[in-house]
């Protein structure tokens, strides 16, 4: 079975945040130890593998399950699809034979890239993502040469605070007739006037800020992450999975990170030279995933045998 392999550099298209330690009303990215040139260390903003992992697992469950026809699904065997399960406990008896795993694997090509852990077993998964590191000076010497355009700056210059307010509707006289108990306000004057209530009191210290200003950390949107992708020994259909995982996920806006319901995290891949097809870490070949592969009529033609295999791996 050939192994495929990615890498290349994604550019920052919206601002990114990734929360890591928090101070105060301010939430810094996620950092890590790198290692200098000199022997001296800093902290690096860096993009958690396991993050893209899961950003892309959560996809590929979604995908599968409306190939199924979005079917009611008991709590394990959607935790087994969507958070990779649990193990069941020693002694229980619920151990998947390796023909069973095998056939798992053949027939649902979702666990055989992602993997989990359910019926006493441990599932491998067939998929390795990389992390995303930003393209800095302090991080030149760990990234392809290829990526370095000797015009890189300290990551310092490239972090920012972006800061955003919350305001407490509940104090709006336009929602009052929305809430229970509250009562429209109008202004006379200067003076603030509840009608049909008691008198405006003023806000207790247990009462909620009527406005909360805080910071999140980010990555500014034109900064390049080096990332790489990729399939160890992958049948074609699993390929083929794949392939359509990381179009849904373009499709979606090719997000990762936080607050990407308020336009953060947006990436433009660059995919160089695209797949490349290797044995023994030798270059075979390059191209494109068997995306010809129909996943739509292979989850159709046997969605009651998956159904079946994924209970058992969940019971």
């Amino acid at each position: 079975m050939p192994t495929y392999h990615m890498e290349g550099a994604a550019t920052v298209a919206s601002s990114i945040a990734h929360n890591g330690d928090r101070e105060g009303t301010t939430v810094y990215f996620r950092t890590e130890k790198v290692v200098q040139p000199d022997g001296s260390v800093v902290h690096v903003p860096i993009g958690s593998g396991n993050g893209m992992r899961g950003l892309l697992r959560d996809i590929s469950a979604d995908l599968l399950w409306d190939l199924m026809g979005q079917p009611t699904l008991p709590p394990p065997v959607y935790h087994f699809l969507y958070a990779g399960g649990q193990l069941a406990k020693a002694g229980s008896g619920k151990v998947m034979s390796s023909r069973q795993l095998a056939q798992l694997r053949q027939m649902v090509p979702h666990v055989g890239l992602f993997g989990g852990s359910g019926a006493g077993r441990i599932i491998e998964g067939r998929l390795r993502v990389g992390k995303l590191v930003p393209i800095v000076a302090e991080t030149v010497h760990i990234v392809p040469p290829q990526l370095v355009t000797g015009a890189e700056r300290s990551i310092y210059e490239y972090t920012q605070i972006e800061e955003f307010s919350r305001r407490d509707d509940t104090h709006r006289a336009a929602s009052a007739h929305a809430i229970e108990g509250a009562a429209r306000r109008e202004l006379t004057g200067d003076t603030i006037l509840t009608v049909d209530a008691e008198p405006a009191k003023p806000r207790g210290d247990d009462e909620p800020a009527t406005q909360m200003r805080y910071g999140v950390q980010t990555l500014p949107a034109g900064l390049r992450l080096h990332w790489w992708i990729t399939l160890d020994r992958v049948t074609e259909m699993e390929a083929g999975w794949f392939a359509a995982v990381l179009r849904q996920w373009a499709a979606d806006g090719g997000v990762f990170g936080g607050r990407s319901a308020t336009g953060h995290g947006r990436l433009i891949l660059d995919t160089g030279n695209g797949w490349a097809n290797t044995q023994r870490a030798i270059t075979a070949g390059a191209g494109s995933l068997p995306e010809a592969v129909d996943i739509t009529q292979h989850v159709t033609q046997h969605r009651d045998q998956i159904l079946e295999l994924l209970h058992q791996v969940g019971a």
